[in-house]
């Protein structure tokens, strides 16, 4: 986990239940930096996402500057289960992590949501040395979906699901739902990374999406975590924009 490095600051609107990706957080030479997608104009970046109500967070107000910290920034920072938490281990345990955790990693697993708001920290589309992209991801609208009970029992780790392009679907043409082999559909993979893994599928790539952490007993936004790979197919074809900044 620590070679994590960079994370999307993503937004909901609670209207439209959309997801824009307005700004990064990233950390290196002992630092960490926040800067908003200004530069950006693509759909579902932070300018989409003013057109559609969104406000600059409090403690970032200026949309053209690169926000820089040696710590953590405490807007981010009180996301996090604090170590004094006597059940703190045991958190880390449940997230997969131990005591070399670093924050990075922790609002990784965590997605460092709150009930009180819309923001949520996610994993770019990340090129490993393997040479194809890579993520993990909670998957979106299973509440939505009006599921069974005991749709977990549908479900075991490692197995494999598939995608479907939805391209007449009414919220979002670049839609991707994703269903069990036998035909369930459970969910969709988040519209902040729908248009790119949309154009890589559109182009004859075939990711591998493999269940990685189910949890029925938590809140439909932590039910069920993807590790998602794909070789990356030609270029020729793909917009840029349709790949970036989603992916790293």
């Amino acid at each position: 986990m620590s070679d994590v490095k960079t994370l999307l600051v993503v937004w909901q609107n609670k209207k439209n239940l959309l997801y824009y990706h307005i700004g990064t957080l990233s950390y290196y030479n002992n630092e960490y930096e926040f800067v908003y997608t200004h530069s950006n104009t693509g759909e579902r970046k932070l300018r989409d996402a003013i057109n559609n109500g969104y406000m600059y967070h409090p403690a970032f107000p200026q949309p053209d500057k690169i926000y820089r910290s040696k710590t953590l920034f405490p807007a981010f920072d009180r996301r996090l289960p604090s170590i004094d938490r006597p059940d703190f281990k045991a958190i880390l345990s449940d997230l997969g992590l131990d005591e070399n955790a670093t924050k990075m990693d922790l609002l990784q697993q965590t997605r460092g949501r709150l009930a009180s708001d819309t923001y949520s920290f996610e994993q770019p589309l990340r090129v490993e040395e393997d040479g194809k992209l890579h993520s993990s991801f909670f998957v979106h609208g299973m509440r939505h979906r009006n599921l069974p009970d005991q749709w977990h029992m549908w479900l075991s780790k490692n197995d494999s699901l598939k995608l479907i392009l939805e391209p007449a679907n009414e919220y979002d043409s670049n839609a991707v739902g994703i269903y069990t082999w036998n035909g369930k559909h459970i969910g969709y993979v988040p519209n902040f990374y729908s248009k790119a893994v949309f154009s890589l599928i559109e182009n004859r790539a075939t990711p591998s999406v493999i269940v990685a952490y189910i949890n029925e007993k938590s809140t439909p936004h932590w039910w069920l975590k993807v590790n998602f790979e794909c070789e990356i197919p030609s270029l020729k074809g793909i917009k840029t924009d349709e790949l970036s900044p989603v992916m790293q």
